[in-house]
């Protein structure tokens, strides 16, 4: 908990910057360059040009934040009082602006909101209201952990304590502009004292470099990256009280020791090295495009050119320029570099699309070798005693006179305190519930408690008992690498018989329908292709592919086309990377039985791409059913840098929504699976406005599934804090018009609106920094604990934490509860959610959020790798298959039987060692082959 001072304000300023034409200047940089200037600036500031002593003029500094539209201020701005505004500091005839003009229009002064007041203070008579005063001082940013301390200060210096100032009333702050302000003041705090990485702090003093089990280096440092936010919630739901909250966690950043110019040099020595034709080209080819990061400040940029041609001493800094690079980095940067005129210098993206230059040595590949990704369980994790000692050293920032803090003219005491934040002695405590293991069926046959964390063991031994002239026969298109020639078919035959062992609904026949041989890249499209559209397909078609990408990667480049091409079909399909484990001739018994248990993970993969439902979850009875489970998430893609747009450019982003019926409680007959799946292309970065997206999904699904359902639970992802009204109130009327407006028809042959269907939704936030420890700090939740005790300013929420890592701190997922109706008052939300979260069929444990919207997740992320974003794909084809899973099998050294959380949803399970990915995926063709499942549809 954080407690506000009784005098805590600050000042909100509104500014206009406009060009010499009158326009508003966008650029953000510019903006705050000419706030510097008119403030700051020794020759024409605004402060420096009045009667404060330098000090003074410090202090301010430090106490200003620049937000792009306004600035904030702990303390007023002399010069800038109310009665004065708006005032023109800069005009575009003044020089020093360069045309440009800044105008102070407004300001407005904030206390706390008023549900963080605390009441005033009486006298002993009950009738006259107290004078109190702030712990800190009112001239200098300082704060005092005594009255004792505050007053000795006030003596010896001439100022006076915090009180509140005659003739000005500041009005009760919205929460989005207090938390702001709060924020904003924080990261300045923590950039005081340490170096910002991305949206975390480091010391970049204190790191480790982590060894391999032989005590060779892995080449990478880790540093332990801090990152807080401040946040208020409420303790009790039924309860107006709330309060100020500070989560703060502890993360790692990992970094190559291997600069750029050492992997070229390749442990030659730099100033001997010479480069042919070829080597040039060939390290042109391996970094253009590619991401580096600097190791002095650990920006990141997108590489353009390699050249091999300049040097840091002999490359200017630009055309007018007689500095060099090499000068520029000792004189500017403090840095002095081990090979000045050594090449080659890497031409990279700057600020704007511009183009800057940066010597080879102080940069490194953003990339972490495979060897190194295996092994991130192990060193870039942290136990709950380390982030508990974490938490103790951040409380250094928030309370007075425990830390220096690097303020100006050597100011004492921590920022946050001294503009009225303090961080109470006591954390937060909360009840903690441990969920049961839903009861978890296979074949018929119960899964035994024990074996809740893992129970792939339980389904080798499923025995689904169709008689073979009952079963469907897939006819197996076989694609092979050139190089698996003689190979594939043992390994097809060992493939077969896993599938054909379960005696469900689907076998696999002895030999395959048909063997197509692919190469790389292009050539393994082309040969897919050319089979498809110059062969009879029959009906019943499953694609297996077995893949082996060149230089060993650990995804084939054809993937994403292959995929397109077979959705676009309609065709199931499923791809097995060769590269982590070489099926065709196991080396030895160890290698042998992984690919056993990597084969048999597949055949489960098949019969659940087909519509089997492996397993069974049972699920709360007070659900009413009919029921319908969406979930819905958005893929954003990363942005690269386009060779030729000249910038960095992102794919337009990807929704997907799934839908999933349940229509009894039991297994009972339903042995497959009934799920719909629709994507849509969206703009760049877009989440919101999914309302008709999700409509037209679900008067979709329900039209195939032809029900009425009684209930409707929608679980939403990628959703944060600020744009959760936006989303619920998009998306929740889209919702109930789908539910309400569709007219089936009933048993009688009438057609009839649907009876008013109970709904629930629920925001999905994985990546929060919450971690809830025990009371000692010492140990992490259990699986299955829930939380119930922290709520949201708006929403009542609730957290689960599914998964209990050995080597890392349990990640909890909180759920924001923005809709439930008074049909589903008796059931629980957190008991749905716990019982879907084993329903996932790609992942034999519990994952981090419910199946429907982890399923939703893994389509938009296929959809969105697609050159059309998925418009191509046959949902209609793919009704009641689960097409678009991709099984990854992560592998590292941890010991047999132990769970590691990747951070994802999903966990990494039993570990075996070496790394080993295996990617899949399928689909079916098209209407008429729906007759798979042995149903007209």
């Amino acid at each position: 908990p954080v407690d506000v001072m009784p005098r805590f304000k600050f000042y909100l300023y509104g500014v206009d910057i406009t060009d010499r034409g009158g326009k508003q200047i966008s650029s953000r940089r510019r903006r705050e360059e000419l706030f510097k200037l008119i403030i700051f600036d020794d020759t024409h500031g605004l402060l420096p040009r009045s009667d404060l002593e330098s000090r003074e003029v410090d202090t301010l500094k430090r106490i200003t934040f620049f937000e792009g539209s306004y600035f904030l201020a702990a303390k007023r701005i002399p010069g800038l009082e109310k009665d004065k505004l708006p005032i023109d500091l800069v005009r575009p005839d003044n020089p020093a602006s360069g045309g440009d003009s800044f105008r102070v229009t407004n300001v407005s002064a904030y206390s706390a909101p008023d549900m963080l007041s605390q009441a005033p203070k009486l006298s002993e008579e009950g009738k006259e209201e107290l004078e109190t005063i702030d712990l800190r001082c009112s001239v200098c940013v300082k704060a005092f952990a005594t009255f004792d301390g505050l007053m000795q200060h006030c003596e010896q210096s001439g100022h006076r304590p915090m009180f509140s100032e005659d003739g000005e009333e500041a009005e009760p702050a919205k929460r989005e502009v207090f938390l702001s302000f709060c924020n904003v003041v924080l990261q300045r705090a923590m950039g005081e004292r340490m170096a910002r990485w991305g949206r975390e702090y480091i010391d970049p003093s204190k790191f480790t470099e982590p060894l391999d089990r032989q005590g060779n280096s892995l080449g990478v440092r880790v540093f332990r990256a801090y990152t807080c936010e401040f946040g208020i919630s409420r303790p009790d739901p039924s309860s107006s009280h709330v309060m100020l909250t500070l989560t703060a966690d502890l993360r790692a950043k990992v970094l190559r020791t291997m600069s750029v110019l050492d992997q070229i040099c390749k442990g030659r020595d730099p100033n001997q090295v010479r480069y042919d034709e070829r080597e040039i080209q060939d390290h042109k080819n391996t970094y253009a495009n590619n991401v580096v990061i600097c190791t002095y400040d650990k920006r990141t940029y997108s590489v353009i050119d390699v050249l091999f041609d300049q040097t840091p001493a002999s490359m200017p800094l630009g055309p007018d320029s007689n500095m060099s690079h090499a000068q520029y980095f000792e004189e500017k940067k403090h840095l002095t570099l081990k090979y000045p005129n050594t090449p080659p210098m890497l031409a990279v993206l700057g600020r704007n699309n511009s183009t800057i230059y940066l010597p080879a040595e102080v940069v490194c590949f953003n990339e972490l070798e495979p060897r190194v990704k295996s092994q991130l369980p192990l060193i870039a994790s942290f136990k709950p005693q380390e982030r508990n000692d974490a938490i103790d050293w951040i409380k250094r920032f928030l309370k007075p006179g425990a830390q220096k803090s690097k303020g100006m003219n050597g100011a004492v005491g921590g920022l946050l305190p001294a503009v009225g934040i303090m961080l109470s002695e006591n954390r937060i405590k909360v009840n903690v519930k441990c969920l049961t293991l839903p009861p978890l069926m296979t074949a018929g046959n119960p899964i035994p408690a024990h074996r809740g964390g893992m129970w792939a063991p339980e389904l080798n031994r499923a025995n689904f008992r169709v008689q073979p002239g009952e079963a469907v026969h897939l006819n197996v298109i076989l694609v092979y690498h050139r190089s698996l020639d003689r190979f594939y078919s043992q390994v097809y035959d060992r493939l077969a018989r896993s599938v054909n062992q379960f005696s469900s609904l689907y076998r696999f026949g002895d030999r395959p329908y048909a063997c197509v041989e692919a190469g790389d890249n292009t050539y393994h499209t082309e040969a897919v292709e050319q089979f498809f559209t110059s062969s009879h397909i029959p009906e019943n078609v499953f694609v297996i592919d077995f893949t082996k990408p060149p230089r060993r990667a650990s995804c084939d480049p054809a993937y994403s086309s292959v995929k397109q091409m077979l959705g676009r079909a309609g065709y199931l399909s499923q791809f097995v990377n060769f590269n982590n484990c070489d099926h065709a001739s196991p080396r030895d018994e160890k290698q042998s039985r992984r690919s056993n248990t990597i084969l048999s993970g597949v055949a489960r993969q098949v019969l659940s791409k087909c519509g089997v439902r492996v397993w069974w979850v049972a699920v709360p009875r007070t659900l009413p059913l009919p029921a319908l489970f969406v979930g819905v998430d958005v893929f954003h893609a990363p942005r690269k840098y386009d060779p030729q747009a000249g910038k960095r450019t992102a794919k337009e982003s990807c929704a997907a929504v799934i839908v999933q019926l349940l229509r009894e409680g039991d297994q009972g007959e339903h042995a497959t699976v009934e799920v719909y799946s629709e994507t849509q292309r969206r703009g760049v970065g877009q989440e919101v406005e999914l309302g008709s997206v999700i409509n037209k999904a679900v008067k979709n699904a329900l039209g195939h599934f032809k029900v009425n359902p009684l209930s409707c639970i929608v679980w939403r992802d990628g959703v944060g804090d600020a744009a959760m009204h936006t989303v619920t109130e998009g998306e929740i009327p889209e919702i109930r018009n789908a539910l309400q407006s569709m007219s089936l028809e009933n048993g009688s042959g009438d057609s009839g609106p649907n009876e008013e269907v109970s709904l629930a939704y629920i925001v999905c936030q994985k990546r929060i920094a919450a971690k809830f420890l025990s009371i000692d700090g010492s140990k992490g939740m259990p699986a299955g604990a829930l939380i119930e005790g922290m709520h949201s300013l708006d929403y009542d929420s609730f957290f689960i934490n599914s998964t209990c890592p050995p080597y890392s701190t349990p990640k909890p997922v909180r759920f924001l509860i923005a809709a439930k109706d008074e049909g589903l008052k008796g059931l629980s939300l957190s008991d749905i959610s716990w019982a879907l979260q084993h329903d996932y069929p790609n992942w034999t444990g519990p994952i981090k959020v419910p199946a429907p919207v982890q399923m939703a997740h893994k389509l938009a992320e296929l959809a969105g790798s697609f050159d059309d974003c998925g418009d191509s794909m046959n949902s209609d084809a793919f009704t009641n298959r689960m097409h678009f899973k991709k099984i990854i099998l992560e592998c590292t050294l941890i010991p047999v039987g132990d769970s590691v959380d990747d951070g994802d949803g999903i966990g990494l399970g039993h570990i075996r060692s070496p790394p080993l990915f295996v990617y899949c995926w399928y689909g079916a063709r098209d209407k008429k082959q729906l007759a798979i499942d042995g149903r007209q549809n």
